[in-house]
């Protein structure tokens, strides 16, 4: 049954190229989920997929993409989710990526932080999370935006979107500083 669906699919593939109405519409790769499955790598990946992978944001723009092989692109979605979740919560809508993280997370007047920064701790944790919300800005989601299939590895992709997810929940726990008013 699942043979005679992915042969009429093809069927009418082969009929919209000899239209010639490809050429309007969208190319991505062929989707893997459309093959037969040969291994249980690709069921085992979507079951830690589903286990692994809770928050709403990262699991809505992922999830799809994620399980027909498309790695890439679910870790490209899931970080511009992350970028919106700060965005969101920090009120800055005119920054994105690297720019946006180094804003909202300085240091020295971070918009969003976790705690008062007054010991050396404290501190320590609001530069280490600076430099890991730039870090996957530009590490992460600039590589996956700029070049094709630079994740194309089911693993990599699931660690990718694990720590997307970490950046997420770090992101909404984090308290927002009022803008200062004060400073010229």
């Amino acid at each position: 049954m699942i043979r005679r669906f992915v042969d009429s699919l093809r069927g009418f593939q082969e009929f919209v190229l000899e239209l010639g109405l490809a050429r309007s519409v969208l190319a991505l790769p062929a989707p893997r989920m459309l093959a037969l499955p040969t291994s249980t790598e690709d069921s085992a990946g979507n079951n830690a997929f589903a286990i692994t992978i809770t928050e709403q944001e990262i699991e809505a723009v992922s999830r799809d993409l994620f399980a027909s092989g498309h790695y890439s692109l679910a870790v490209q979605e899931a970080y511009k989710a992350v970028d919106k979740v700060v965005g969101d919560k920090s009120g800055e809508q005119v920054l994105s990526g690297t720019q946006l993280m180094d804003k909202v997370f300085s240091p020295n007047a971070p918009m969003l932080h976790w705690s008062s920064r007054q010991s050396q701790s404290e501190q320590d944790e609001q530069k280490g999370y600076h430099r890991l919300f730039s870090g996957a800005m530009l590490g992460i989601r600039n590589p996956v935006a700029h070049e094709f299939d630079w994740v194309e590895d089911q693993e990599v992709a699931l660690e990718l979107l694990v720590f997307a997810q970490h950046l997420i929940r770090k992101a909404k726990a984090a308290q927002l500083d009022p803008p200062n008013t004060n400073s010229p």
